[in-house]
């Protein structure tokens, strides 16, 4: 195992060091909101439609990177209900919480989440999770099976809503 640099050797414990996390989680996403704004003031519907590109390329490429830290294979991707192997490893590295799903079936996939540790900044662009999340979710879902047809985001907390729902069915 690779010996930690000493630029992560911290003075501190890992419980003061989690508040030191979620203050910097807290900072990047209003960072991130506010280069998003500013994309959309400069660049309109063509700095959108580029997002939404560079996000779904990142998640079709990120799909083995997912299969290989979940120990999956393609095989448990031939319908919708080997999805939550993927996509709760994700929920949970991100601090997205869920109480089990609204539906989990070989025809489709659909999960809803009730925390976000960034929806209070990015409330202030609230399209802002469709646009990168759900491009990146789109991307996942069609790296990990070209035959799922994600729905995308029904519900945003930073829309408004008290939860995110996300959406993914079986191509026929």
């Amino acid at each position: 195992m690779k010996e930690k640099p000493d630029y992560e050797k911290y003075p501190i414990s890992e419980e003061e060091m989690g508040k030191h996390y979620k203050a910097w989680t807290i900072n990047l996403a209003n960072q991130v909101a506010y280069l998003f704004k500013l994309g959309k003031e400069m660049g309109g519907d063509k700095f959108i439609e580029r997002v939404k590109a560079d996000f779904t390329r990142q998640g079709e490429k990120a799909a083995p990177y997912w299969m290989k830290k979940t120990g999956t294979t393609p095989d448990d991707f031939k319908d919708c209900s080997g999805i939550p192997k993927v996509q709760d490893a994700i929920d949970l590295l991100y601090a997205n919480f869920w109480d089990g799903y609204i539906e989990n079936t070989p025809q489709a996939f659909e999960k809803e989440v009730t925390t976000c540790p960034v929806a209070k900044p990015w409330c202030q662009e609230p399209d802002i999770c469709d646009v990168m999340l759900g491009s990146f979710e789109s991307g996942l879902m069609k790296g990990l099976n070209p035959r799922f047809k994600p729905q995308g985001f029904s519900k945003l907390i930073p829309r408004g809503d008290a939860s995110c729902r996300f959406r993914v069915e079986l191509e026929d």
